[in-house]
């Protein structure tokens, strides 16, 4: 590296932990002039060497709240050594300025209107230059950070949220991603987020649309930059209109872009790196220079729109992975000659995953091939066994000459898991979806998740499915056997309720029976399924209740009211009476059978067709806190004498809840359910016709 600048330095290597007390050393280093080289080990003898560091600092692993008084300043002098992840060859070692760390912080605090209110969950690592920005923004404005001690957890944003504790977020699109397919995790505490900040990965239009329809007060910045130059532009994805939310925005301050002729996207503003060194070979930049990227892209009305490397570099959640060095490890270590090619491929979650291509040549390696692909991932620190997919092809596509053309490889692969998958999980699932995930042998032994190469996003979707699935998450799940946790899954009852608010209940401004059928004929169907006792508890609830939603098809008010009045007395007469509660507010299918009366409090939000309901039977809220939370009954359900139905969850089609059973959580269609609390014990053989139409 060149001498003369780092001539009268001080420089320290601060080995990267995800903590508070690496920022707080940052900052120390920072303020006192001193120049950091953010370092993977304290024995990275590479970047030791190459950055001449005379000490080296060990950071503690502490999360949690970060409160620190921090004023940017800017200054020439050199301020940090930053190393690229190095999957294009060597390292490059990045020299930033004092300068350049403050420029971030000067457009970040006018984009987003940063102010002491601010308190951040920082989702990114902080040792990135995203999560490190992030905490300087914010400590620079007098706010807080708050870091987890886990790794990114919805669970944690929720409960953080909930208690007021937080109003901003940053993530990685992958993320916001999972965030996004789990929304009905969340409620009304979502409107007190006010600050979020997106980077590193490409996001699409859609997406954003989505995040900014999540989070109604939010200012959310998107930005687009390099370790070289932080930062380039920002997007405000809450206030742009539609058609830009393709762009990655607009450069800002002094900051300018420009399309060269190559149609490589150049950088230039003072955020731009001093200098950045390839081996021995120095390249100076620095704020009136002009850095050209491998990224290309447009310029529209100002707007940067990315359209992708240059190269074929595989972007797996922010760690980039170079195609061309994995093949040549491939090879070199399992001795393989036939045709096969690592290529990127679109993953929901990820942004980008790898694909391996493979010839019938090679495709009897295919176990080989993934196994050792993975580690050598793994050893660049993504744990991304579960983001590899695998074609089999009787050719890879190449050019005239015999260059594998990657970009034609790039398409949807079908084993590509679905971004949503963790929204539709259930005990049977469990098992199928691990499978999946981590390989067909996944539960064949007593392996953990650890033992099996999840990574971190596969954590936070797992996590999820088990809180789903119990109610909670179990302390350690990650070092139990995944035998074990689908066991647990078993024997418990699948989905917790939802702990969001639940939507509104039916306002009752309109007749809700079932359409298709008349009134009178609806009458007489209900007269046939409760046993023709015109006299009978059950049919007389149902006549009433069918009345209440008829009047409401008497649009003037003044014409309803008389009827009004005559429905509130039945229906008062029915629970004084009948010792039945079904007001007409609550909408119910057809052939539903009320069987021997008393006790029976219906205060679903719906009840679906061919239903059996017993005494003693009451379906309601579990919390007076959300009085909309009332449970949906699916259809040909058969419910036990004594059974209690609360919450906002679904009763599933052809479900059978035994007698006294307390239900609280989703119960997916066909299952048998007894207990308290309610447990999945079997599965309904006769899933249809429905019991009432076979006569029970």
């Amino acid at each position: 590296m060149d001498a003369d600048l780092l001539a009268g330095h001080s420089i320290v290597g601060v080995v990267a932990v995800n903590s508070c007390d690496y920022i707080r050393t940052m900052l120390d280093n920072l303020e006192r002039g001193v120049v950091s080289v953010p370092l993977r080990g304290a024995r990275d003898q590479e970047r030791l060497d190459r950055a001449r560091v005379a000490a080296v600092v060990e950071p503690q692993l502490d999360g949690g709240w970060l409160s620190r008084p921090f004023t940017s300043a800017p200054a020439d002098e050199l301020g940090q050594i930053s190393f690229t992840s190095g999957t294009e060859g060597a390292p490059k070692a990045v020299l930033l300025s004092r300068a350049n760390l403050h420029d971030v912080i000067v457009r970040l605090q006018a984009a987003m209107q940063l102010d002491g209110d601010i308190r951040e969950y920082v989702g990114v690592p902080v040792y990135h230059s995203f999560g490190y920005g992030r905490c300087r923004a914010v400590l620079n404005a007098g706010g807080q950070c708050y870091l987890p001690t886990a790794g990114f957890d919805l669970v944690e944003v929720r409960q953080l949220l909930v208690e007021g504790r937080i109003n901003a977020i940053s993530a990685v699109p992958s993320l916001w991603r999972v965030f996004l397919a789990n929304r009905d995790l969340f409620g009304d505490e979502l409107a007190r987020v006010r600050w979020v900040e997106i980077g590193s990965q490409h996001m699409a239009p859609d997406e954003k649309a989505q995040l900014r329809q999540a989070l109604p007060n939010a200012c959310i910045v998107q930005h687009y930059g390099l370790t070289e130059a932080s930062r380039t532009t920002l997007l405000r994805v809450h206030d742009v209109e539609a058609r830009l939310l393709a762009s990655v925005g607009r450069p800002e301050g002094a900051v300018a872009v420009r399309i060269n002729a190559r149609e490589r996207i150049e950088i230039r503003g003072p955020h731009v790196a001093l200098g950045i060194m390839e081996g021995d070979a120095l390249t100076a930049y620095g704020p009136d220079a002009w850095l050209e990227t491998s990224d290309t892209g447009t310029l529209e009305q100002g707007f940067l729109f990315f359209h992708g490397r240059a190269d074929d570099v595989i972007n797996v959640s922010g760690a980039k992975l170079s195609p061309d060095l994995l093949e040549a490890a491939l090879r070199r270590d399992l001795g393989i000659e036939g045709d096969f090619c690592v290529a990127r491929r679109p993953d929901p979650l990820r942004g980008e995953g790898i694909l391996l291509a493979l010839t019938p040549a090679t495709a009897d390696r295919q176990r080989e091939l993934v196994d050792r692909l993975a580690e050598l991932v793994e050893a660049q620190g993504v744990a991304a066994r579960n983001a590899i997919a695998v074609r089999v092809l009787e050719q890879l596509p190449q050019t005239s000459t015999g260059k594998v053309q990657r970009s034609r490889l790039a398409g949807p692969a079908e084993d590509a898991p679905p971004a949503d998958s963790a929204r539709d999980s259930g005990t049977d699932e469990l098992d199928a979806w691990l499978r999946q995930r981590l390989g067909p042998a996944a539960l064949d032994g007593e392996a953990t998740f650890h033992d099996l190469g999840g990574d971190s996003l596969m954590h936070l979707e797992l996590s999820l499915r088990l809180e789903r699935c119990l109610g909670r998450i179990p302390g350690g799940w990650e070092n139990r056997s995944l035998r074990e946790l689908v066991r647990m899954a078993q024997t418990a009852a699948p989905f917790p309720s939802q702990p969001g608010r639940a939507p509104a209940l039916p306002r009752g401004d309109r007749n809700e029976n079932p359409g298709g059928i008349g009134f009178w004929a609806l009458v007489r169907e209900d007269y046939r399924t409760n046993d023709a006792k015109a006299l009978g508890q059950g049919f007389l609830m149902l006549l009433i209740h069918r009345f209440g939603n008829w009047r409401m098809g008497v649009r003037t008010k003044v014409l309803r009211a008389p009827l009004t009045l005559l429905y509130r007395f039945l229906n008062k007469m029915a629970q004084i009476v009948c010792g039945m509660k079904l007001d007409y507010t609550v909408k119910v299918g057809r052939r539903v059978k009320l069987e021997h009366f008393g006790g029976m409090i219906l205060g679903a939000r719906a009840i679906g067709d061919d239903v059996f309901i017993r005494q003693n039977t009451t379906f309601g809220v579990r919390s007076v806190d959300d009085l909309n939370a009332k449970p949906t009954i699916g259809s040909r359900v058969d419910i036990g004498a004594g059974a209690v139905i609360v919450g906002d969850i679904t009763i599933g089609d052809n479900s059978i809840i035994g007698a006294n059973a307390v239900v609280y959580m989703n119960i997916p269609p066909n299952s048998i359910v007894s207990g308290v609390p309610g447990r999945i014990v079997g599965t309904n053989p006769r899933r249809n016709p429905s019991p009432l139409v076979e006569g029970r």
